[in-house]
């Protein structure tokens, strides 16, 4: 509507720190809700990603406008959260905060750049599935239809070293590829 695209104007200019406050990120979620399209909030979103997206996505309030530009932003402003994810997807993928925007990430893979996201993050599934955060990842990774049996045949290959570790034992049998020891 006009009168959400009327406040992004007026928060032009103070978006990162919006962006970083417990009361102006959900101000930015609801503005993207309601008038992502917009010029003058696809310019304050513009602004926010301006700056480093991987500290925006490790924030505690960021990584939530993060996500809401997932879903709402333009393209090109989804495609910029993707790639900068990409950059460092082992390290994000153990992150508290930015692993939530990586499985949201994961849900859309009509964004510019997915593909690689997907294919860093098929590179070491198995170190993933024994974090905390990253068993998120590795889930979000087995919604994904296409992804299931590359995912389940490196946890196999890994099976071993996982069976070593509560966390990894959950995810074997997630994947359906957990054998009972004979003890």
């Amino acid at each position: 509507s006009d009168a959400a695209a009327l406040v992004a104007e007026e928060l032009y200019g103070a978006g990162r720190r919006l962006a970083s406050n417990i009361h102006g990120h959900a101000v930015l979620c609801r503005l993207l809700e309601f008038s992502a399209a917009d010029p003058r909030t696809a310019r304050l979103v513009d602004e926010i990603l301006e700056e480093d997206v991987g500290v925006l996505c490790c924030h505690k309030y960021g990584y939530i406008v993060a996500i809401c530009v997932l879903s709402n932003g333009l393209e090109r402003q989804r495609g910029r959260i993707v790639h900068a994810l990409a950059l460092h997807v082992q390290r994000f993928a153990r992150q508290r905060f930015a692993s939530q925007v990586l499985e949201h990430a994961l849900l859309h893979e009509e964004i510019d750049g997915y593909e690689g996201l997907v294919a860093e993050l098929l590179r070491h599934p198995s170190g993933l599935a024994n974090h905390s955060f990253g068993s998120g990842v590795v889930r979000a990774l087995l919604a994904v239809p296409d992804m299931v049996p590359t995912v389940c045949a490196r946890l196999t290959q890994a099976e071993a070293r996982l069976k070593k570790d509560r966390l990894g034992i959950k995810m074997l049998r997630v994947a359906g590829v957990h054998r009972p020891s004979g003890r």
